[in-house]
């Protein structure tokens, strides 16, 4: 992988006032900036384009550490061996011509101090930024371990080559949360635990403004990518990841069709605000998969000590009260991060990766976005 992948740095900045773009470039390699006026994005921009699966050719000490040109993307030697086995078996089950492609991309976040957020973004290699059709647009929203995390990088090369699922292809967002250029979520917890109570903490009104604010960046960023329908727009959360998904429901977003929960915690759920609902409140069966409301599966272990039941049951009559088609999948002997190969080498019994339930929750999901996007069987 050359260095110019990892790096994440400055082409340009769009400032959008009304109807008028008005684009100035600061020319270096790889990236995109993109700043947004009043939550909205008219433009885009092309940048340099990497092959999606060149992580697999580097070494796990190499992605378990940082340096100037690159983040670190693993937490340790095993976490980066783990993945990499499990992403390598994914890929050597496609045809040569199934490859992805990706760019990092820095965006800005509406708010007083303009807070850069730094995403990558995945898209089929055969899906160009010229390509005339519209496609899907997914946003992965991560773990505690930051948006610099090669799980999600696989998952993200998953999705864009899955053409049962996306036919014409997709545009995956892997979403910042916590202004993590550097991977510094691996190794600086306390940096991250002051982050994520900022963020994720209600005000004295129950809101969180903050994370509203980069939910919507994340939407707006996705949205105006080339060949991305915005209209047409699902979200998955993992771990921490739970918490922008609950936030997205609570915004409302016609454009959002799909959203799934992963081990998604919910701490604090109990001190937000009442959400008026959708019309018509949902009832939990699969069956009932709607494209005129947003559909949610949330997935967790029965094992799992950082998902109480009280919280559970708190963000799942949340969503049902918003208005959302809600569905609920509790598997028996599963602790957290179980779609994660690499938690088999977690120090903490609370993780472990369980492959029959990572296996059913992702058929699930599979056959949720099929549904709400109406994907031909």
């Amino acid at each position: 992988m050359s260095k110019s992948f990892l790096r994440l740095s400055i082409i340009s900045r769009i400032l959008l006032q009304s109807h008028q773009i008005d684009a100035f470039a600061s020319r270096q390699p790889n990236s995109q900036k993109i700043c947004f006026s009043q939550r909205r994005m008219a433009a885009s921009l092309t940048s340099s384009w990497e092959p999606g699966t060149e992580i697999l050719s580097l070494d796990s000490s190499v992605l378990s550490t940082s340096s100037e040109d690159s983040p670190q993307l693993a937490k340790d030697v095993d976490y980066a061996e783990a993945i990499l086995k499990a992403w390598t078996s994914d890929a050597d089950e496609r045809t040569a011509k199934q490859t992805s492609t990706c760019s990092h991309i820095e965006y800005k976040c509406n708010n007083k101090d303009e807070t850069s957020l730094y995403g990558c973004i995945y898209r089929r290699s055969q899906l160009t930024e010229d390509n005339e059709s519209s496609v899907p647009g997914l946003i992965l929203f991560h773990t505690g371990a930051g948006p610099q995390d090669m799980f999600l990088r696989w998952k993200a090369d998953s999705l864009v080559n899955d053409k049962e699922l996306f036919p014409n292809g997709c545009v995956v967002l892997i979403a910042d949360i916590i202004g993590d250029r550097e991977g510094w979520a691996w190794f600086d917890r306390t940096r991250y635990d002051s982050v994520r109570k900022s963020i994720l903490i209600p005000d004295e009104n129950g809101e969180r403004n903050e994370l509203k604010c980069r939910v919507q960046a994340a939407i707006d960023t996705l949205s105006a990518q080339p060949g991305v329908d915005a209209g047409q727009i699902a979200a998955l959360g993992f771990c921490m990841g739970g918490h922008p998904i609950l936030e997205l429901a609570r915004m409302n977003v016609p454009s959002v069709k799909v959203m799934v929960t992963y081990h998604g915690v919910f701490d604090g759920v109990d001190r937000l605000s009442h959400v008026s609902g959708i019309e018509n409140k949902s009832s939990n069966s699969d069956d009932e998969v709607t494209t005129s409301k947003p559909n949610v599966l949330v997935c967790t272990g029965e094992d799992d000590p950082f998902v109480g039941k009280q919280d559970l049951a708190l963000a799942t009559a949340m969503f049902n009260d918003i208005g959302c088609n809600c569905r609920v999948m509790e598997f028996e002997k599963t602790r957290h991060g179980f779609t994660n190969p690499a938690q088999d080498y977690n120090p903490s019994d609370a993780f472990a990766f369980n492959e029959d339930s990572y296996t059913k929750s992702w058929s699930a999901t599979r056959d949720l976005l099929k549904k709400a996007f109406k994907v031909n069987k």
